[in-house]
């Protein structure tokens, strides 16, 4: 096994156990134009694209917000990406909140995605 899956099965089984209590399921939404001709048909098709996955919803600590791109009301996700059924993309939407920013760790193991509800928060 390698040090990437390692350190993914290590999370997983945390998010199982020790961490149980604050890993919460989560479910994400992309809503995007089909591949209709709509310059020919004048019709505009959206499609879903639907995943789903597990992790950490956070605040994000007092030095990180700069009230410009991250907000005091943003929320952090932080997720394993082994777990998630898609990508997940600017502007998704995921738990009612949107997709502001996403990052990952250096080994490539988790993302840190930024969400903002969508009530104006």
């Amino acid at each position: 096994m390698g040090l990437n899956a390692e350190i993914s099965t290590e999370i997983a089984q945390a998010f199982d156990g020790d961490l149980k209590d604050v890993a919460k399921d989560f479910t994400g939404r992309r809503v995007i134009l089909s591949d209709d001709d709509w310059a020919v048909n004048d019709t505009q098709v959206l499609s879903t694209i639907n995943y789903s996955g597990r992790g950490i919803f956070t605040g994000f600590h007092a030095y990180e917000i700069d009230n410009k791109t991250i907000m005091q009301q943003d929320t952090k996700l932080i997720c394993l990406q082994s777990e998630l059924t898609d990508t997940p993309q600017m502007n998704d939407s995921i738990n009612q909140m949107k997709v502001i920013n996403i990052s990952q760790d250096p080994a490539g193991i988790c993302y840190f995605i930024q969400l903002r509800g969508t009530n104006g928060g």
